[in-house]
């Protein structure tokens, strides 16, 4: 056992030892999933489609937009770009699909690298991704060499198969990737398929499989509830998982929503908050080709991303216990201290949680048309989609289908019963929508172990705020709003 032991400490030196010079801060960039997810129909959706076209579009408008120049430097390809018949070329490699990257991932890196963007695509430790396509497992030492030779810069790998083989699998392919002769960033999902408990994932065992970051919990989806519950999630385990974050090897909560209408300002400038103070990777799940002013403004605040690439890399936390308004901190590495004030709920939801009507064979739909829907969701868990609409105070109702966890969230169950066997529906007795109101949120100085003179910076406004002692408080945060201050010694 003594043997084992030290060979254990060789493997967790070395591994640390190579990740430790890729990912020294969370990374940033573009990602397709949450937008355009697996459109592979191109006749019909040419502009929207996973095809080479798409990447190379955004690519440019991660140039041209200003984003590059901030720090966003990755384009990353997600599930569907594989070819699907034959799996595998006669030297055993993936190929992508030919009709719609007709040029080849080689081509497709180039022209990402001759702009200065880094390359990222995806795979799976499974024996199909997620969206049923050719992935990794059993095939990782050809797999890394086949993504070094195109001149992969990142490699985000799935589960999507059966847990037992990612503790195998995970190391396999940090291993293989070290192998390739590549510096290629590592993003594992391994923590996200075991569970919510995240006092008992193996992290020590992630960072000596060479992980640079890792999906901890579900699937962002693009509503107000989705964040707020993932916001709820790092919170409740951020002292847990403060431990495990470092320059090298960071929590990833999943992508940023800003820059579509399924959240508003506030919102956004809560996600780029929250993301940051956790040490975050800030990656965008948008359409860079139409984000509006006003989120683009969030999306290149300087000041907020300093705070998120803070070179410590050492992740904050929530400082209050979950509620209607929340403190959040993170220790700078200049000793400068980064707080959030979140306006999450503006008052509890009116009624229990655990208090539901449920429909079998259908669900109560709103009335109010597109206006009484909050936003819909794929991939998810009941509890966590029920979480989601407890989180959000203006959720009545969800519609869920159980065969591949889809579903609405809903405003009001005004207008009748939908007769669909697929779905089953959870609406909140009694429900009154509760909009909410803003709030004056104070965060205490003593602590975050501040104490005298302390010059407060408001990071939205780029305006210094004045020098206060004991306390600063935040006035009328909206709802769903963060304060986003940097604090110094006077």
């Amino acid at each position: 056992s003594g043997v084992l032991v030290v060979v254990a400490a060789l493997v967790c030196a070395y591994s640390t030892a190579v990740s430790g010079q890729l990912g020294l801060t969370p990374p940033m960039g573009w990602m397709s999933w949450e937008i355009f997810r697996c459109d592979i129909d191109c006749a019909a959706h040419p502009d929207s489609c996973i095809n080479e076209y798409l990447y190379k579009v955004q690519t440019d408008f991660l140039v041209s937009g200003g984003y590059l120049d901030v720090g966003y430097n990755g384009i990353h390809i997600d599930d569907c770009w594989m070819r699907l018949k034959p799996a595998r070329d006669a030297q055993g490699q993936l190929v992508p699909d030919p009709d719609r990257f007709p040029s080849g991932f080689k081509a497709l890196g180039d022209y990402m690298h001759n702009k200065s963007v880094k390359f990222a695509i995806y795979t799976a430790e499974s024996d199909t991704t997620c969206a049923g396509y050719p992935a990794s497992k059993g095939h990782e030492q050809v797999d890394a060499n086949t993504f070094a030779s195109w001149g992969v810069d990142y490699l985000k790998v799935d589960g999507c198969g059966e847990n037992w083989y990612y503790a195998t699998g995970y190391p396999l392919m940090g291993k293989s990737l070290q192998n390739s002769g590549r510096p290629i960033e590592y993003s594992c999902s391994w923590p996200a398929y075991l569970g919510s408990n995240e006092s008992a994932k193996p992290y020590p065992a992630m960072i000596a499989s060479g992980c640079n970051l890792w999906r901890n919990w579900d699937d962002i989806q693009c509503s107000w509830g989705s964040l707020a519950s993932i916001i709820d999630h790092y919170g409740d385990y951020s002292k847990v998982l403060q431990q495990w974050a470092a320059p090298g090897h960071f929590n990833d909560p999943d992508m940023l929503l800003i820059g579509n209408d399924c959240i508003n300002d506030d919102e956004g400038r809560t996600q780029m908050a929250i993301w940051s103070i956790l040490a975050g990777p800030l990656i965008m799940g948008n359409d860079l080709r139409i984000v509006n002013a006003s989120a683009k403004e969030i999306l290149l605040n300087r000041e907020a991303i300093a705070i998120d690439q803070d070179p410590l890399g050492k992740a904050g936390v929530r400082l209050s216990p979950k509620g209607a308004t929340e403190v959040w901190f993170r220790e700078l590495q200049n000793g400068d201290i980064a707080v959030g004030l979140l306006n999450k709920n503006g008052g509890a939801p009116t009624q229990p949680c655990n208090d539901w009507n449920k429909t079998n064979g259908g669900y109560l739909e709103a009335c109010g048309g597109s206006g009484g829907d909050l936003g819909c969701f794929t991939g998810l868990s009941l509890g966590a989609a029920l979480q989601a609409c407890c989180n959000n105070s203006m959720c009545a109702s969800l519609s869920y289908k159980q065969t591949d966890g889809s579903g609405c969230y809903k405003t009001n169950v005004d207008c009748g019963f939908v007769a669909n066997n697929d779905y089953v529906g959870y609406n909140k007795p009694g429900f009154k929508p509760t909009p909410g109101q803003p709030a004056d949120i104070t965060v205490n100085f003593s602590d975050i172990g501040m104490s005298g003179n302390v010059k407060v910076r408001d990071i939205w406004t780029h305006t210094d705020l004045g020098v206060f002692q004991g306390s600063y408080t935040a006035k009328a945060v909206p709802i769903h709003g963060t304060a986003f201050l940097r604090l110094s010694k006077a």
